[in-house]
């Protein structure tokens, strides 16, 4: 059992930016790490750095953080993970449901096993559900079995197996 998180896991604001996009860099540096299909591509930065204020901004979209306590006279302390969600609302003629997915959520490699993933998840399902979420939806790359070990202790259960082809390799 990870012990309980000392920081504060919070919804981000846009003074946030920065520190997000640099963990969101690092999270999709050891995706591409761990699997080469999820390469990081050579504008991720400049997209990230255009996406999430555009995240930010949008009222289906929620983006999360968690941060250690501040230290001194400093009024944040330092970002070492996110969590990013949305809302699919679709019209009952396709779906019934409201469905709540959790998109990405990233922890800093030395706040691991802190409790720090589970208390951003937690939160953004609180956020989702008070959204109208009526299932919520995560996906997690293969090569992630921690999280996917977190999301099945969490009551997540595998509802697809999604398999890929690159048509460049044909």
């Amino acid at each position: 059992m990870a012990a309980e998180y000392p920081g504060s896991v919070r919804a981000a604001r846009r003074g946030d930016l920065q520190q997000l996009v640099d963990l969101r860099m690092r999270f999709l540096g050891e995706t591409a790490h761990e699997e080469p299909r999820l390469r990081l591509l050579p504008d991720a930065r400049q997209r990230t750095e255009q996406a999430l204020p555009v995240w930010m901004g949008q009222d289906d979209r929620v983006l999360l953080v968690a941060e250690t306590p501040a230290e001194g006279d400093e009024e944040h302390g330092e970002l070492v993970g996110y969590a990013m969600g949305f809302l699919n609302v679709w019209p009952p003629v396709f779906q019934s449901q409201h469905v709540g997915e959790i998109a990405e959520c990233y922890i800093a490699e030395s706040s691991r096993g802190k409790g720090l993933g589970g208390a951003l998840v937690k939160l953004l399902t609180e956020v989702l559900l008070g959204r109208g979420a009526t299932v919520l939806r995560a996906a997690v790359p293969v090569t992630n079995p921690g999280a996917r070990a977190q999301l099945d202790a969490a009551g997540y259960a595998p509802l697809q197996f999604v398999m890929e082809r690159r048509l460049n390799a044909l």
